[in-house]
């Protein structure tokens, strides 16, 4: 692979998330690489929140057509590698990148969530000459909408996702830590919202009265994460629902110690989003206390991002649907009182069926996928 010459497109963080590791391989394997980071990834790389391997040479920028023809026609190239894009502007670069012509380049994509590379696929379906995705259940739910890509959708595992076999074999110990840390007591109950581009607040007043229904009131702790998307609105409302005062149930951990979400998941009982990245880390941790919640902004977003109703988490079983206060008492006092429930048993089913595709060996098969292409 020596010599060979990668040219990358990335918006979205989770994206970016994705396809990161396996281009650390090619770097290892002699590979040039050259990215493109435009979006959240672009004004993350320019603040210092994302910080690639300094081996790779990095542009920033608009991602319009003229920008991807100059970028790809810049000089000889082996293959075309897209981050999936949710937003806007991050499927806007994608669908940019894949319309310029590159004499038979091939083109592959990785799919970091359930449905995060449809909005590319619905501008520009054929363009992809592997897709790698997660698990049997992302394959099924692409192929449902874009059948003529048949064998080019391969299962290989979550690159960004091999980690948790580790975190996994060092669970209690993190679990110790993290609550020490915290000063988290024993019998104290502790749940991480994670917030999306809208719905924080409404996440945080559901989560209130869901304490208070289920009789934890007194011994709930509350971690907050917000999105780095999240929208002006977004902001605007959790900041009046925080302004409203009287809550002492707010902790945090050292962001030294958990610089991202899901490093604070060993420490939680219960984890809540709409449809984070952070809740399918949970469940491929095996945490019966993954909570999707369905709040009207949090139903909005998805189907405007991903076309569904529901996270295909919720539909597998994997992972609880709660739309109220009182769905959410239900869950809690099931989860901390019933391990042996068959509501329970289920839903841990669901979650070893996910976990299954989760080897540790995702970057590798990645990898392999494209030194088939540049190979080809």
């Amino acid at each position: 692979m020596s010599k060979k010459v990668i040219r990358v497109v990335a918006g979205d963080r989770g994206g970016w998330n994705a396809i990161e590791p396996p281009l650390v391989r090619a770097l290892d394997a002699g590979c040039a690489v050259r990215v493109f980071l435009t979006a959240t990834c672009g004004k993350q790389f320019l603040d210092g929140k994302l910080c690639p391997d300094k081996r790779m040479d990095v542009m920033t920028g608009m991602a319009n057509t003229a920008t991807m023809a100059a970028f790809f026609g810049y000089s000889e190239h082996h293959l075309m590698v897209i981050g999936a894009s949710q937003s806007k502007e991050g499927t806007e670069a994608t669908k940019n990148a894949l319309m310029v012509p590159t004499f038979l380049v091939p083109r592959l994509g990785v799919q970091d969530m359930y449905g995060s590379i449809m909005p590319t696929l619905r501008l520009a379906d054929n363009a992809f000459d592997c897709l790698c995705v997660s698990d049997e259940f992302a394959r099924s739910m692409v192929l449902k909408e874009f059948p003529g890509l048949g064998d080019r959708v391969v299962v290989t595992g979550g690159p960004q996702f091999d980690k948790t076999i580790e975190i996994k074999k060092s669970w209690n110990e993190k679990r110790r830590q993290l609550r020490e840390a915290m000063h988290i007591d024993g019998d104290q109950v502790v749940f991480l919202v994670v917030g999306g581009l809208n719905g924080t607040a409404e996440t945080l007043k559901l989560l209130e009265e869901g304490i208070e229904k289920s009789g934890f009131a007194q011994r709930a702790k509350v971690i907050l994460r917000t999105h780095p998307r999240a929208t002006d609105e977004d902001k605007y409302l959790l900041k009046k629902y925080l302004a409203i005062g009287g809550r002492t149930w707010f902790t945090d951990a050292d962001r030294a110690l958990t610089p991202t979400s899901e490093d604070l998941l060993p420490g939680v009982d219960f984890v809540l989003s709409g449809y984070g990245t952070t809740n399918y880390f949970g469940i491929l941790c095996g945490m019966s206390g993954v909570v999707y919640v369905g709040t009207p902004a949090f139903k909005r977003d998805l189907k405007a991002e991903k076309g569904l109703d529901r996270p295909p988490e919720v539909d597998i079983g994997a992972g609880w649907y709660v739309q109220t206060g009182v769905d959410l008492a239900r869950v809690v006092v099931d989860v901390r009182h019933g391990s042996k429930l068959m509501s329970v048993l289920k839903l841990q089913e669901a979650q070893k069926k996910i976990a299954s595709f989760n080897d540790g060996h995702a970057t590798d098969r990645v990898w392999g996928q494209m030194q088939r292409l540049m190979d080809r």
